[in-house]
């Protein structure tokens, strides 16, 4: 019996609950969810299974988090995609929204509740819209205080226990960070990570006494792993170094469960322990995908988590510690059944320097005879990111339709340590380039692969990707989609949101000293070059690379009479949040790709 076709519209409108917190009882949770199209807030009863929605905007909800003692839950919201989020509170006993900021041209992001509620911690860059602010706010009066405001990129990440200390980090770049506390009680700040060497940290997680508290860091080590640092004595120890990253960790408000996720090799594995004894306990999770967002409830009884696989979309989970139960507590809409989605097959193929690469491969579960497969290459952003196999609905509808879709990892992807992570660090840009050059050849080895059809696709770096891999290896390529991309590092340098450039330089080179580097590798300096048929999608609002971005490129190209089709939406910013919008881009890009690519 011939299996059923699914639409487009049937995989694009899979939806996806998420970013889940416990109401102080623990008998409810609220969470994010986009039935309407973008993301809004839920209140879920855990033992009745009702949800209701709470909040109806036309812009997403970027976080969203209940107080620890109060019937208020806290979230974050920016207009039109550009990024300025601004806080509110939802007093859930009265019903109504309370907006903490109101000034849209600067960015408010929450750091922190206060275990006791009273107080919340953020960062805002009001100042001088470069610079972050930590700021402490009393719950109840609103009242407010700027407690660090030395300039640069700095988070509010923890308060202690008992209110002593906030925990604050300041990030110089992707590999270098540095962590404070700042004593409330005195007012005075002191950083605990001085180092020779660039390294990271994560979000201290505190034991109740406030005598320690776990992070996840990479000092003197390629992966992170898990320290404790010991306030008496002021250093850090590792207690657990797996040989991959350590990526989220959560401890309950009794100290007496430790949960953590380890990322291998782009898949995540839970573990538990005794907190003070790094016993590990048994733990039931689900197994293969991405387990994210671990928190415990007050009561320490509970762990909720969000999971999704390449085949499943992304949902919340409860796992009841004493029982083992495993309960999923959300069922967001997915029209296409998971038997028929694809699990990608994680394979290596050599660069040209020799450096082995990680890529996931999408192949579909029927394929013609004798009919060799169109392929497309599907480039992460970031770059100091990683593709991991979540439900990635475009991708499965291309697989579902006949195409291969390969995901790299190519150099300077996170989750391989510390040492792949910079192997693209300014003069060696080019060589992740390289990498997609030698991701052809290995889909020229494979038989069942068409080398002649094979397509550039990408968002933000990987749109840079994309743009550079038609500009520089022009011969390889028959079509590219370039989604919010970097086309000349000049200009998005003079143009991303001021608080982002200095992170931005740390990457790819400073205008001031790199600034011929940053020419060469320019895809808008090599144009001319760019043969194959381009589509470029942007949003109007987007602070990160900005909309001037694509319009050169687009620009250039049409002077010179090559094909390229061009998508601006007005009320995006980076990337396409909204689902009105997906659906209408989409389609357009299918549309293309089968016709550029047509025999």
């Amino acid at each position: 019996m011939e299996s059923k076709k699914y639409s487009i519209n049937d995989f694009l409108e899979a939806r996806a609950s998420g970013a889940a917190s416990f109401s102080p009882d623990g008998r409810q949770v609220c969470y994010l969810n986009t039935d309407t199209g973008t993301s809004q807030i839920y209140l879920l009863d855990i033992e009745s299974g009702m949800s209701t929605q709470l909040t109806h905007y036309d812009d997403s909800i970027s976080r969203v988090v209940f107080s620890p003692t109060k019937n208020l839950i806290l979230f974050e919201m920016s207009t039109g995609g550009n990024e300025n989020s601004q806080l509110f509170f939802i007093d859930l006993t009265k019903r109504e929204t309370i907006p903490l900021t109101e000034t849209p041209e600067y960015r408010y992001n929450f750091g922190a509740w206060s275990d006791d509620g009273e107080y919340i911690a953020f960062r805002s860059n009001e100042r001088n819209g470069i610079d972050f602010d930590v700021y402490v706010m009393h719950v109840e009066t609103k009242e407010r205080r700027c407690i660090y405001a030395d300039g640069g990129m700095v988070s509010a990440v923890s308060f202690s226990p008992k209110n002593t200390f906030l925990a604050i980090s300041k990030q110089y770049s992707l590999v270098h960070t540095d962590l404070y506390l700042f004593n409330l009680l005195t007012s005075t700040i002191e950083c605990i990570t001085t180092h020779e060497k660039e390294e990271i940290q994560g979000i201290p997680r505190w034991l109740p006494d406030e005598s320690v508290f776990f992070v996840t860091m990479d000092r003197d080590r390629e992966f992170m792993g898990l320290a404790k640092y010991d306030l008496a004595t002021k250093s850090f120890a590792y207690v657990l170094t797996p040989e991959w990253d350590i990526d989220g960790i959560a401890v309950d408000r009794e100290g007496k469960y430790l949960a953590l996720t380890i990322n291998e090799d782009g898949r995540d594995r839970v573990r538990m322990y005794n907190a003070n004894t790094l016993k590990e306990l048994p733990l039931k999770m689900p197994s293969n995908g991405l387990v994210q967002a671990l928190r415990f409830s007050n009561d320490g009884t509970k762990l909720i988590f969000t999971f999704t696989d390449s085949t499943r979309t992304q949902d919340i989970w409860l796992y009841d510690i004493e029982s083992h139960a495993l309960h999923q507590l959300t069922h967001s809409h997915q029209a296409v059944p998971a038997e028929v989605l694809v699990e990608p097959e994680l394979i290596h193929f050599v660069s040209f320097d020799g450096l082995s690469i990680p890529a996931f491969i999408y192949t579909p579960k029927n394929i013609e005879a004798g009919k060799k497969m169109r392929v497309i290459i599907d480039i992460h952003g970031g770059p100091e990111s990683q593709y991991r196999p979540a439900l990635v609905r475009l991708t499965q509808y291309f697989v579902h339709n006949g195409y291969a879709v390969i995901a790299p990892n190519v150099r300077g992807s996170s989750g391989y340590g510390k040492t792949y992570l910079t192997l693209d660090n300014i003069e060696k840009r080019l060589d992740s380039v390289k990498d997609l050059v030698a991701l052809h050849t290995y889909i020229q080895s494979v038989p069942e692969f068409d080398s002649t059809k094979v397509v550039l696709s990408g968002g933000s770096y990987g749109g840079f990707m994309v743009l550079a891999g038609l500009a520089f290896h022009p011969d390889l390529w028959a079509a590219g989609v370039d989604i919010v991309g970097i086309a000349n590092f000049v200009t998005f340098l003079e143009n991303t949101a001021p608080y982002r450039r200095g992170l931005r330089e740390a990457e790819y080179g400073s205008l001031e000293n790199d600034r011929e580097l940053l020419e060469r590798i320019s895809p808008i300096n090599s144009v001319e070059n760019i043969l194959a048929p381009l589509v470029v999608i942007h949003g109007a609002n987007d602070p990160r690379v900005p909309l001037s971005e694509a319009e050169q490129i687009v620009e250039e190209l049409r002077k010179r009479n090559r094909e390229v089709e061009f998508m601006v939406y007005p009320d995006e910013g980076h990337g396409l949040a909204k689902l009105k919008n997906r659906l209408d881009a989409y389609p357009k890009v299918v549309a293309f790709l089968e016709r550029v690519l047509s025999d």
